[in-house]
């Protein structure tokens, strides 16, 4: 299985290669890839180093003068710790810049709480212009990275590092922005996950004898929200995220059922308010915060007997 983060930048390596108006940036953060394309095409790669939010700013000059721009970093770095220069440089202008997060969630658990990224999709998503898609597997990591070259304006890309399972394949677009990717026949709830949580929610349907409906959402803002309540087939939706509730995608849905008036029992399991002080293995976060497969399976169960029918 190919890692994810190497699938996507495969895909802005192409770019790249095939676009001499596109440049790669980066504060001195890397990847197999990444060096690929400093060696090959070197006018076309610049390393500010540990200075994002100068990178931001450049960013904007240089899309201003028509370059296709590629920005990656570590997840908290370029958002959290540029935000302003995202907001107004970059947003605000409805620039094409496609900035490139690694570390969504606890992908750097062990590395503490600058590393941890549940607070940069609430930061972001409620900014003007830009789009947010996260990477659920090695195919849909290439197909999101084609949006970044068919799409103008701003856009967030949040990957994961490591190797996961498939779970679209070729035949999938992308154009929806989620997908019903569990259909069963008669749904006793539905799961609405993003990401990495979507890989979780994938392997715990086969322990449950329960028919369960999963969404997994990959254009985060804006929700396609036609395509999601028109996916939601049961009384109980339940949404699962690596991230804050509050900003974050379980908030987003809750605000789009209440109003359409869609008449389901609503809940969510994600990180609770506050910052994360901890640091650990990814599944000893997941599990601190009752955000792991145990508290998934524990809380499914617990709605089915409380709000079935």
């Amino acid at each position: 299985m190919m890692d994810l983060r190497d699938a996507f930048f495969g895909k802005i390596f192409e770019i790249i290669r095939d676009n001499k108006q596109a440049i790669l940036m980066t504060a001195d953060h890397g990847a197999f890839w990444v060096s690929e394309i400093e060696k090959n095409f070197p006018d076309q790669y610049i390393n500010v180093g540990i200075a994002e939010q100068n990178m931001l700013s450049t960013a904007a000059g240089l899309a201003l003068c028509g370059k296709k721009v590629f920005v990656y970093g570590i997840n908290n770095f370029i958002i959290m710790r540029s935000l302003e220069q995202l907001n107004i440089d970059i947003c605000g202008m409805n620039l094409d810049v496609n900035l490139i997060g690694v570390g969504s969630g606890f992908t750097y658990s062990t590395d503490g709480p600058t590393h941890h990224g549940v607070q940069d999709l609430a930061a972001v998503i409620n900014l003007p212009n830009i789009k947010v898609f996260n990477i659920t597997d090695k195919t849909s990591s290439i197909k999101i990275a084609d949006i970044s070259l068919n799409e103008s304006g701003p856009k967030y890309f949040r990957i994961e590092k490591g190797t996961v399972q498939d779970i679209y394949d070729d035949t999938d677009d992308f154009n929806e922005g989620l997908k019903l990717i569990n259909k069963t026949e008669n749904p006793k709830i539905t799961l609405i996950s993003t990401g990495y949580m979507t890989q979780i929610c994938y392997n715990l349907i086969n322990k449950l004898d329960i028919e369960i409906d999963l969404i997994d959402v990959y254009r985060v803002s804006p929700i396609n929200k036609k395509a999601l309540l028109s996916s939601i087939r049961s009384n109980i939706v339940l949404s699962v995220e690596e991230n804050l509730y509050s900003g974050g995608l379980g908030e987003k849905i809750a605000s789009i059922l209440l109003y359409n008036n869609k008449f389901v029992k609503f809940d969510s399991v994600a990180v609770e308010n506050g910052f994360c002080f901890y640091y650990g293995t990814r599944e000893q976060l997941q599990a601190k915060y009752n955000i792991d497969e145990t508290s998934i399976i524990n809380k499914i169960k617990d709605l089915i007997i409380h709000h079935g029918t």
